[in-house]
């Protein structure tokens, strides 16, 4: 036995170095990459960031990091060597609950997209039916099926973004796996590679001022407006070119007798024709620092033919008030052309005004079935009931049976 005890060893010893499994680490643990964003544009600095990388080679590969470290972070998730491109916002994905994160895959589909309204509203032909959202829109906002009427979208929630593009990441491995070395010197053999973002806001103020005759007559207001984005794309923080229907349901007066009636709300902004829309397969074709191009032709978008022309360039606000005798429902319908819009892309704000020597800029005051006229709204009078009338913070009125309206 004790001659042949050492071909046993050099045997065994041959066995365990053919069988050893190579050691492999995560690329986390040696890659040097610094994440750095300036938060200075910003009206309020948040507590948590989202960094997503996207692979530029259209495999789908993608990663994201969450990290309360808003102004510098050191990357710690594993990341493969490649080209990415890289979408930052504040917080992230499941702290918004009115908008999504759709298309994460690559920064051409990378899409933060509005959420029908928790509450869709009840049957209402004039803020949410047929006469609330004109013929060339129709196609572009869905239906909510239990009522017919059209999908209301949620006010988007506040928040900022910034989008690195083709920023090659060449610390780590072709894999989130490398095999492991004894020196274990890793750090020495990578470059320290530095993202800077400087996110900025990408969700807009909209704001109305109407001009009301008769504002005494008044118990109740409330509104929709059709036309405006339904989100905005993340590579380029441009808006999508589909439109959809927001609720304006809070409103403020400004005298007892004519003058103003006002609200305020958040929103993508007004589509850009030049970006695809939302849904179906479009994706942006061609990044910029602030445009992209698209092959997307849809004509039911624009009776003249000409795809998109009309979205952006036109918004229709539906009003709808309640008399203080409790059951006179008077309706306006505003097809708004660029005299009554102003955009300042700047600040992100929409301001609409319908002052009191409105007209029609090429569009009407009213469509069929509503009260609009030419002009501003002009409320007729009413015996008051059970003291309804005036107030300066004006609120709707609850959902109930059909009112007869009095034209």
């Amino acid at each position: 036995m004790q001659r042949i005890t050492p071909y046993l060893i050099v045997l065994l010893a041959s066995l365990f170095t053919a069988c050893r499994r190579d050691l492999w680490v995560y690329t986390d643990q040696f890659s040097q990459v610094e994440l750095t964003a300036d938060w200075n544009s910003v009206r309020t600095k948040p507590d948590g960031v989202t960094w997503w990388f996207m692979k530029d080679d259209h495999s789908g590969y993608n990663r994201s990091f969450t990290t309360g470290q808003i102004s510098y972070a050191i990357l710690d998730i594993p990341l493969a060597r490649g080209q990415y491109s890289v979408a930052i916002f504040d917080y992230s994905p499941p702290e918004y609950s009115h908008q999504e994160f759709v298309g994460m895959t690559h920064i051409d589909s990378a899409l933060v997209h509005q959420l029908p309204a928790a509450d869709q509203p009840g049957v209402n032909q004039h803020l949410y039916g047929d006469y609330a959202v004109p013929d060339y829109m129709a196609a572009s906002i869905p239906r909510y099926t239990p009522t017919g009427m059209y999908q209301v979208g949620a006010e988007p929630e506040f928040m900022n973004a910034d989008a690195l593009l083709n920023k090659y990441i060449d610390t780590g491995g072709d894999g989130e796996l490398v095999r492991w070395e004894r020196d274990g010197n890793y750090g020495a053999k990578q470059n320290t590679i530095t993202l800077r973002a400087n996110p900025h806001a990408i969700v807009w103020s909209l704001m109305i001022n109407v001009y009301v005759k008769g504002l005494q007559y008044m118990s109740g207001v409330r509104g929709s407006i059709a036309g405006l984005s339904d989100g905005c794309w993340l590579g380029t923080q441009s808006t999508t070119s589909t439109p959809c229907l927001q609720a304006l349901d809070t409103w403020s007066v400004t005298s007892s007798t004519d003058g103003y009636i006002s609200t305020h709300a958040l929103t993508f902004g007004v589509p850009n024709s030049e970006m695809p829309p939302s849904f179906g397969t479009g994706t942006v074709s061609s990044l910029a620092p602030s445009r992209a191009e698209t092959t997307i032709d849809n004509p039911d978008l624009d009776p003249s033919g000409n795809s998109h022309t009309l979205i952006g360039e036109r918004l229709q606000l539906n009003l709808q008030f309640l008399l203080r005798d409790g059951s006179t429902v008077m309706n306006y319908h505003y097809d708004l052309g660029p005299a009554n819009i102003s955009v300042n892309e700047d600040n992100l704000t929409v301001i609409i005004d319908i002052p009191a020597d409105y007209t029609p800029d090429g569009g009407g005051g009213g469509t069929p079935g509503g009260g609009g006229g030419d002009g501003p709204p002009d409320l007729p009078y009413v015996d008051s009931v059970d003291g309804a009338g005036f107030d300066a913070d004006v609120t709707p009125w609850a959902d109930g049976g059909t009112a007869d309206e009095t034209m």
